[in-house]
């Protein structure tokens, strides 16, 4: 079985509740957040959907080899609707892969990352994942927008003094976001 990006409430990797939180609570006054501009799909299957699939799987005796995964959605796509689900309204400052590689930036996790992000063309596909033979086992998904807001909730209960294994801290994004609108302000 293949999977794309495991999710849900009670991620504690981070990678699918650093957006909705980060659009709910961004680092700076003014509200903006920093986001890669990238052509990058994102593929994410929420825990309790592949958890549900699979017990259900077992009990009909549904067997073979599949890509259990969610729908495949361009990073912006997933982007906005994290933005959506946290109602955020401020600016979102897109910058290029090379120029989050250029200052420091990690792809997928780890400290000063961007989560869901991956470089191309090294990972081009790998969130792009056929998924009809799970679906025709009986994988049923939840829209994404239902998982990001479980997400957020969850993620707002945890507080803000949790350790996080994945995305900038608020300082490293504030001076990330004053470098972008430097670059953008050059003439």
């Amino acid at each position: 079985m293949g999977l794309g990006l495991l999710g849900g409430p009670g991620d504690i990797s981070d990678r699918t509740g650093y957006w909705p939180l980060r659009f709910a609570h961004p680092a700076t006054t003014d509200g903006a957040v920093l986001v890669p501009d990238s052509p990058l799909t994102t593929q994410l299957v929420d825990a309790r959907d592949l958890a549900a699939w699979l017990v259900g799987a077992g009990a009909r005796g549904a067997t073979g080899v599949v890509n259990a995964s969610g729908p495949t959605l361009p990073l912006a796509e997933h982007l906005a609707t994290a933005r959506h689900v946290a109602a955020h309204d401020g600016d979102v400052v897109a910058v290029p892969p090379q120029w989050l590689e250029d200052h420091g930036v990690a792809p997928w996790s780890g400290e000063r990352s961007l989560p869901t992000w991956l470089p191309l063309p090294e990972y081009a596909g790998f969130m792009a994942r056929d998924t009809s033979a799970a679906e025709a086992l009986g994988l049923v998904t939840r829209p994404l927008q239902d998982t990001l807001r479980d997400v957020l909730e969850w993620e707002l209960r945890q507080g803000p003094g949790r350790p996080r294994r994945a995305g900038l801290s608020p300082a490293d994004e504030r001076e990330l976001l004053a470098a972008a609108r430097t670059r953008t302000q050059a003439p």
